[in-house]
């Protein structure tokens, strides 16, 4: 497969969550498909690293009326305001702007063209 390359603006795709009704089955699904070992679990989530990016199944009812429906693909960048502020000029509608998170992390969060949410992660300096 190669190398994983970062893009100009320092972009990884990190993580991706399906957000289904049928959580167990669908990371069930993924398990054979892929024999992928046990997924981590919570109440409302299982996902593991398939590869270098986090694969997870949220638990959500009404999958085709939420908003919250469709996929989550998460991006680490190296300037997470910037990467914000360029996709909220493109049109991107905000979830969450940046924020510090209790356990650390700063993250922030838009929705795509479709309705999929687009997660961002700023990065460790260093990284």
């Amino acid at each position: 497969m190669g190398q994983v390359q970062d893009s100009k603006q320092g972009a990884m795709l990190e993580t991706v969550i399906v957000f289904t009704e049928r959580m167990e089955e669908m990371a069930s699904f993924y398990r054979e498909a892929f024999e992928l070992g046990p997924f981590e679990s919570s109440p409302s989530h299982l996902g593991q690293r398939v590869g270098p990016v986090y694969l997870g199944f949220d638990q959500v009812e009404g999958v085709g009326t939420s908003s919250e429906a469709g996929v989550t693909l998460w991006f680490t960048v190296k300037d997470l305001q910037a990467t914000f502020d360029r996709l909220v000029s493109m049109g991107a509608r905000v979830r969450y702007p940046p924020t510090e998170k209790p356990w650390g992390a700063r993250l922030a969060s838009v929705y795509d063209p479709d309705g999929n949410v687009l997660g961002l992660a700023q990065r460790e300096a260093g990284d």
